[in-house]
């Protein structure tokens, strides 16, 4: 019966200010992750798919491409590489089928069995690394000190907040932010603009990152003045 207790299955109280008990072990396998596909302490490059990304013309030697979603589409747009890593929330295989994934990680927004008994047979080799629903609110909160409940709509901030929370929870030595809008509509790769959600809570999670993480810069203008994030190039990190 003890399995049923455990604090990797056991969502955290919706006002719980506090990491679950459990979280410690998730960022040690998740970084053994990070280090055996050679995706640590390197400058990471975290692409949304807001539509008009501000696409840098220069980006550190040997950045990571992380991408959120369907980003990747945006990516191919613009003449970036595919994403040495990319944040999925669903999987239908079809809907991926025009995109080159090398590694995956994967939020599941619901807790389950098939997650836990996965886990106990995972090797830090495995091309996907599972992220539960209650892990990547513990993510933001211990990157950024809240999980912005009850600050909009929404019960959290946006997948794209999640990519940046995990990179500064691991330690990521630069983070440089793009496609990530707080007041536009739709998408860069369809044109069904479809509306953006999780505004109000991206905006207090990215105002706390700009005041506790220095190495975390932007190349959206509009985003850097609203949140207070440097303009990438503006930073010494930047070079």
């Amino acid at each position: 019966m003890k399995l049923l207790n455990t604090p990797m299955l056991k969502r955290p109280a919706a006002n719980d200010d506090i990491v679950s008990s459990a979280f410690r072990h998730t960022v040690r396998a998740n970084q053994r992750w990070l280090d055996i596909h050679g995706l640590a302490r390197r400058p990471w490059f975290v692409l949304g798919s807001a539509p008009s990304p501000t696409m840098p013309q220069k980006l550190p030697e040997d950045t990571v491409f992380a991408y959120v979603k369907f980003a990747g589409r945006s990516a191919k747009k613009h003449g970036l590489p595919d994403g040495d890593i990319t944040l999925a929330t669903s999987w239908d295989e079809a809907r991926w089928s025009d995109l080159q994934l090398s590694l995956v990680l994967r939020v599941r927004n619901k807790s389950s069995w098939r997650v836990f008994f996965s886990r106990m047979a995972s090797k830090p080799s495995d091309r996907e690394c599972d992220l539960l629903s209650h892990e990547r609110d513990d993510y933001v909160l211990q990157a950024m000190g809240s999980r912005f409940r009850e600050v909009g709509e929404h019960v959290r901030p946006s997948s794209a907040l999640t990519m940046i929370a995990f990179a500064l929870v691991h330690d990521i030595p630069e983070i440089i932010i793009a496609g990530i809008s707080l007041d536009q509509t739709g998408h860069e790769y369809n044109d069904l603009n479809l509306q953006r959600k999780h505004g109000a809570e991206d905006r207090a999670a990215l105002q706390a990152a700009a005041s506790r993480h220095h190495h975390v810069s932007t190349t959206e203008p509009r985003l850097a003045a609203a949140t207070g994030i440097p303009l990438y190039g503006t930073t010494s990190a930047s070079g």
